[in-house]
């Protein structure tokens, strides 16, 4: 669907507002969801076991959200999943956190799997749309304002334990405030335009081939980089506190440095991009993560290994912003369904990215284990070069022509 936004001005800043409170509300969503798990294992009364069977149903629902989304992205318009799935990812809050069993909470986790899925793909789809109307680069802020909600979630998480506020009561509170928050999006001036067919699928033959090997490619980079990211997330605690000898209440400042550097990388790699490049940040970004960590993980200090997981994490920060943004140009009549692909096979990374580690750490200790994503992030900044060296599909107008027309495949 191609809306007509009559002035690539205000109009078209009213439709980035959004689009970053698209990303806003899901962060929140998303990261208040994870801060408040312990407390409805406890609630719910189940075991480690059975909370990771749970879990792995909200990860199938959102692998399914993200196959489906990005052909209905393509065929009904980003604006429009968008609409729907934010309002569905922050209800969704209300069913885990007011189940009352295992089968409730298995049932509600897929729904909020299924949302959450739907959504990724068509907010990056919209971000990607928007950034090629504004003919200048801007992909990476949508990132970083996910970064923030993210951040703003745990915070409020944390409060939320802090003063022995269950989730039966934090989360439907929070699930109407999101709710109104994702309705305000969808009804921003912007985004009130009208939508006309894009017409049928645009790739055919040799061409269909070529498509398919480049968003391969990028998608092959999202599985390196969410994969690393998972793998810090879950296993940067236990190398802090078993190999460097952090103690328990230390050993989380790992994924803090990290997380909070990659907001703060967020924040300025729009200005990197238009200063050197997007695949040229990309492959520097791939370089500095590598060294970062390496310098880390060979340290086996607790300062360094924190400055290590600090630079890591500044590195990883503009990756996937970039890769999105050259899906979508290599595919710009099927935005949806390239974002779709490569935010598949970056969720893939994401969820084998801990069970690969720790089988690794078991026949090489964890930290040779962790020195793998060393070796990813050296394998991105190759391909980084081989995507910058592509030419560009022939498509519709992109960058400062759509500018100057005002138009944006939302």
């Amino acid at each position: 669907m191609t809306p007509q936004l009559s002035s690539p001005g205000q109009e078209l800043r009213a439709v980035r507002w959004s689009v970053s409170g698209y990303f806003f509300v899901n962060g929140v969503a998303f990261s208040s969801w994870v801060a408040r798990i312990p407390d409805i294992k406890e609630r719910v009364e189940i075991g480690d076991g059975l909370l990771g069977a749970a879990l792995l149903v909200a990860a199938v629902g959102t692998v399914m959200g993200l196959a489906a989304a990005g052909r209905l992205v393509d065929r009904l318009g980003a604006n429009t999943i968008s609409r729907v799935a934010s309002i569905a990812v922050a209800l969704g809050l209300v069913g885990p956190g007011l189940a009352p069993n295992l089968p409730l909470l298995i049932v509600a986790l897929l729904f909020f799997g299924l949302a959450g899925g739907a959504y990724n793909v068509s907010m990056n789809a919209q971000a990607v749309a928007v950034d090629r109307a504004y003919g200048r680069q801007i992909i990476t802020s949508f990132h970083a304002v996910y970064s923030v909600g993210a951040l703003v979630g745990s915070a409020l998480g944390a409060v939320a334990v802090r003063l022995g506020i269950g989730p039966t009561v934090s989360f439907p509170v929070l699930a109407a405030a999101l709710a109104a928050g994702a309705w305000a999006c969808g009804r921003s001036p912007g985004l009130a335009v009208t939508s006309q067919p894009s017409g049928a699928p645009v790739d055919r033959g040799g061409r269909a081939e070529t498509l398919g090997g480049r968003i391969l490619l990028i998608g092959a980079c999202c599985f390196a980089c969410l994969l690393a990211e998972g793998a810090i997330a879950d296993w940067s605690g236990v190398y802090l506190k078993e190999d460097v000898g952090l103690s328990a209440a230390f050993a989380p400042a790992g994924y803090m440095a990290f997380s909070v550097t990659m907001a703060a990388g967020r924040l300025v790699g729009d200005v990197l991009a238009v200063s050197i490049g997007a695949m040229r940040l990309v492959t520097w970004s791939a370089l500095l993560a590598s060294a970062g960590l390496a310098a880390g993980l060979l340290s086996g200090q607790s300062t360094l290994a924190l400055l290590g997981f600090g630079v890591f994490g500044a590195g990883l920060s503009c990756v996937m912003p970039q890769m999105f943004k050259a899906a979508g140009n290599q595919f710009p009549d099927g935005t949806g369904r390239a974002v779709a692909a490569v935010a598949t096979l970056g969720y893939a990374g994401l969820l084998s990215g801990p069970p690969i580690i720790g089988v690794s750490a078991h026949g090489l200790g964890l930290p040779l284990a962790l020195g793998l994503l060393v070796m990813l992030m050296l394998a991105v900044a190759v391909a980084s070069r081989i995507i910058a060296s592509w030419p560009p599909p022939p498509g519709p107008e992109t960058g400062q022509q759509a500018h100057g027309q005002g138009q944006a495949t939302l």
